[in-house]
């Protein structure tokens, strides 16, 4: 998706780790000359995303993407490559916006990161790489005629459920306030799918799972830890105790 250009940010998610967040009020005071209110701030343990490889598994970051997505303004990170800790973290956090039409801001005066820049030569080069294999892959699907995997997904995650009798593909969700005895194959044959038929990580998996309003059998939002359970029986297991 193209972003705007020269796009004023009115409202932003700031993202940081514990120190940075807990500076609130001086990250307000420092928005505030650019016009730019907080709306809502996800913090990090220090040193979290340094210590993973995947910031899937850093829930704070994938909780700020969610909402920035959703809500459609920016996250600001005031010190990024310092409370992220990779380079790669950064790249990514910021390419992933940018699929979505927004801006990763930046320091003190709220930079936006530039879409077809970089830090670096070798940042440079590694964005232009996505770039060039994402308009390969759009031009592909729109030449065979078929949707993307993230727009099954979403189509999935929102259809009407069916009987259990039909055999439709993709598979579908049940309703959001089914009983988990009723709900719990429907569940489990969408996560095998997303998960085994498509490749989707677990902690993504929960997140379309909490995207369509299901719960985990205690009426918790799903996490990684959850779709492992499910898939590896262990709910099972529990309610025949």
């Amino acid at each position: 998706m193209i972003r705007p250009q020269k796009a004023i940010a009115t409202a932003v998610v700031a993202l940081g780790d514990d120190e940075t967040v807990r500076r609130c009020e001086q990250l307000t005071a420092r928005a505030a000359p650019r016009a730019a209110t907080i709306v809502a701030m996800f913090a990090f343990t220090a040193g979290a995303p340094a210590s993973h490889d995947d910031l899937t598994e850093v829930e704070a970051v994938v909780a700020a993407v969610a909402r920035a997505i959703s809500i459609r303004v920016p996250i600001w990170m005031p010190d990024p490559l310092a409370d992220l800790g990779r380079e790669q973290h950064y790249r990514r956090l910021s390419v992933v916006l940018q699929r979505h039409g927004l801006d990763l801001l930046v320091g003190h005066d709220l930079w936006p990161v530039p879409d077809m820049g970089g830090m670096n030569e070798i940042d440079h080069a590694l964005r232009r790489e996505v770039q060039t294999v994402d308009a390969l892959d759009r031009a592909a699907l729109a030449a065979a005629g078929v949707e993307s995997l993230e727009r099954v997904v979403e189509q999935a995650a929102n259809a009407v459920p069916v009987t259990p009798h039909e055999n439709d593909w993709p598979p579908k969700l049940p309703q959001p306030d089914s009983p988990w005895a009723e709900c719990r194959q429907a569940v489990m044959g969408y996560v095998c799918w997303l998960v085994d038929g498509c490749g989707v990580t677990r902690a993504a998996a929960a997140r379309v799972l909490n995207s369509s309003g299901q719960r985990t059998p205690d009426g918790r939002a799903w996490q990684s830890r959850n779709v492992s359970a499910l898939l590896d029986g262990r709910y099972d297991r529990e309610a025949a105790a």
